[in-house]
């Protein structure tokens, strides 16, 4: 009797476990969920100047992704490409990354890569707030994209 009862008690102990071990939002795969190329503004926080912009997200595994962004801010050629991480929290992914990115000045370049750092995030509709902060040589510079996933 002493030996069904420790039996029974193990196997329900099993089953609650097996039905509270896992988040679906663990397993997922946050990269795929934004993968995409998305439309917006570019906003630049130094200077009441926006730009249409396009930002494409590309898989690379399932918690991270490339960010790459080819646009035109304040007459400079802005080519970024950023490896990012991809988490989930509040309804929302989050993307972080950091890199750098060779630039030019009023066509001369600049002789070394400046850090560039990314934030932000994207809901499950595909709106998207992304902030990129690039160290130019005179200061920081922040340009913040808004827009939604095509």
């Amino acid at each position: 009797m002493k030996r069904k009862l420790i039996s029974m008690t193990m196997c329900l102990s099993a089953l609650c476990m097996g039905f509270t071990a896992c988040n679906d939002k663990d397993d997922e795969n946050h990269a795929q969920a934004i993968v995409g190329t998305y439309s917006g503004n570019l906003l630049i926080e130094s200077a009441p100047i926006v730009n249409d912009a396009r930002i494409t997200i590309t898989r690379d595994d399932d918690r991270h992704v490339t960010l790459k962004m080819n646009e035109t801010v304040m007459g400079m050629p802005v080519n970024i490409e950023c490896k990012s991480d991809v988490a989930y929290s509040n309804n929302q992914y989050l993307v972080t990354g950091k890199t750098t990115f060779n630039m030019d000045v009023e066509g001369v370049p600049v002789p070394v890569p400046v850090p560039v750092s990314v934030d932000g995030t994207i809901d499950r509709n595909g709106k998207a707030s992304i902030r990129i902060n690039v160290e130019i040589p005179t200061g920081a510079l922040t340009v913040v994209f808004d827009g939604k996933k095509q």
